[in-house]
């Protein structure tokens, strides 16, 4: 044991002076993997390039307990090959699929030849072979899990499973979080049910011309990171409770990320365009015996997972891949981000300097949409507050609503209208998504829009049509505290001239 303690200790005074952390010289440390699924990195963070604590008070401790490799990067924008690319080290190729029979060499192979126990979660890939996994994830439940109410609970359940045992293991759990439908909200409940959405192109290339619905998806997208938040949170309690934190070799990272880029035909696929959002991913590494945080610029990639983990458990990977530890001399000589395009017609490009650039103004562009935690506490008492006030008219937040509006000839159905009547106190669903069809309209006719929950006139928006529907839809976000306990009064205006208010229909 003491052996023990002094490896950890030297590998922390490693971290501190900026090297590569020692590997341990004796008992292998437990080894947690977490990976996170379309996630870009900077919607963790403020303009001046650090996490915000405000909203992510959880990614912002394991920042500044492990080493945030902040232009961390992904060399696919696919789950099937960003994934696998993680586990194996090796860069994505056409055709290889993602199971053992494309990747039979992998993290599970070399840690059970290490003499490790291992307990795998894959969501999409299955490379763990049986032999070592009791149970292999078929890529045919993949949109089940996605549509399904319980991606928290799996990533939880994972998490509850971390023991401190005699023997070392490795823990890999890939949860399908912040990946869309994008359902949860910061406290960790749901906005809505499991399954299809009401509107089911809501996030659909025929609505991806439209700024206003952008910036609407891209609201309910931010909430379900500050979910993910949350359960991060109960990860590292768990560690923290085992004993297991301070000696763990802990990492947390994203196959890829996803952009909000207004009228792009994907918001997937990396382009010369949203590079600086497909590309940065969340990237932390948090070496046995690591007390202190750093941030580290160099352009590390996800095909350097494992061979970082690797070299700090004092292990060689014995096949032949691309990646390279991310405390290496070649990780700080890398001067550009590459990323094929998914189907390997070409490789798109930029340099450090221009990603660096880029990301400055979207995260610049961000907060002057979404506000930040920081700022939103302050001024509004909610570090969500300022998020929620997206949409024309902001100024009518706030108002006590018209006791008698004059009704509008056109009329709103709104979807889960039922889950209002009946709110628990808590768990279960939180009705905050104020979602449906509007009907009676002129053709192409859109119309600006308010919602008053209880009263109080809450949020605000925009009815959108979809490309080759002839529906107008409306859907609007509530904060959390708009909605109570027990029966709920919610009710849809249009807003006219001199912010007159006309009803669409009380529910």
């Amino acid at each position: 044991m003491r052996a023990r303690a002094l490896a950890l200790l030297l590998a922390a005074a490693a971290l501190l002076v900026g090297g590569a952390p020692r590997a341990a010289e004796t008992d292998h440390p437990t080894v947690v993997l977490l990976i996170l699924d379309e996630f870009p990195v900077d919607d963790l963070v403020r303009p001046d390039g650090r996490i915000d604590a405000a909203r992510f008070p959880n990614f912002a401790k394991l920042a500044a307990t492990s080493t945030w490799f902040r232009s961390g990067t992904t060399v696919y924008d696919s789950t099937t090959k960003a994934v696998p690319a993680i586990l194996d080290a090796r860069a994505p190729r056409r055709g290889t699929p993602p199971g053992v029979e494309g990747h039979p060499r992998n993290i599970f192979t070399l840690f059970d030849s290490l003499g490790y126990e291992v307990d795998a979660a894959e969501s999409v890939s299955s490379v763990c072979p049986t032999t070592i996994c009791a149970t292999s994830t078929p890529p045919t439940g993949v949109i089940d899990r996605l549509r399904g109410s319980d991606r928290p609970g799996r990533l939880r359940r994972w998490a509850a499973s971390i023991r401190n045992g005699t023997r070392p293991t490795l823990y890999v759990h890939h949860a399908l979080l912040p990946h869309e439908p994008w359902i949860y909200l910061p406290s960790g409940r749901q906005s809505r049910p499991g399954g299809k959405d009401p509107v089911g192109a809501v996030n659909r290339p025929n609505g991806f011309g439209d700024p206003d619905l952008t910036d609407h998806n891209h609201l309910r997208h931010l909430l379900q990171v500050g979910a993910l938040d949350r359960d991060l949170g109960a990860l590292l309690s768990r560690l923290r409770r085992t004993g297991l934190f301070d000696e763990a070799l802990i990492v947390v990272v994203a196959d890829h990320g996803y952009s909000f880029e207004v009228g792009a035909p994907d918001r997937r696929q990396v382009t010369d365009g949203n590079i600086a959002q497909i590309a940065p991913v969340p990237y932390f590494v948090k070496a046995p015996g690591q007390r202190d945080g750093r941030v580290d610029d160099r352009l590390v990639r996800t095909l350097d997972v494992l061979p970082t983990i690797a070299g700090l458990v004092g292990a060689r990977i014995p096949w032949p891949h691309e990646g390279r530890s991310a405390y290496s001399v070649a990780t700080r000589r890398r001067t550009v981000v590459r990323i094929p395009r998914r189907d390997f017609s070409r490789v798109i490009s930029v340099s450090h300097a221009e990603l660096a650039s880029r990301r400055a103004a979207i995260r610049q562009e961000r907060a002057r949409l979404l506000g930040t935690g920081a700022e939103s506490r302050l001024f509004l008492g909610d570090p969500w507050a300022a998020a929620y006030r997206i949409g024309p008219h902001p100024e009518l937040i706030g108002r006590a609503a018209p006791a008698r509006a004059p009704r509008a000839e056109v009329r709103a159905a709104l979807a889960n209208a039922h889950l209002l009547r009946s709110v628990p106190a808590r768990g279960g669903i939180l009705p905050t998504r104020v979602t449906g069809e509007l009907r009676g309209g002129s053709e192409g006719e859109l119309r600006d829009l308010a919602v008053a929950a209880n009263g109080r006139i809450e949020a605000v928006g925009r009815s959108f049509r979809l490309t080759d529907q002839p529906q107008e839809w409306f859907s609007l976000m509530l904060p959390e505290t708009a909605i109570r306990p027990g029966r709920n009064g919610v009710e849809l205006f249009e807003v006219g001239d001199d912010d007159r208010l006309t009803s669409l229909g009380r529910f």
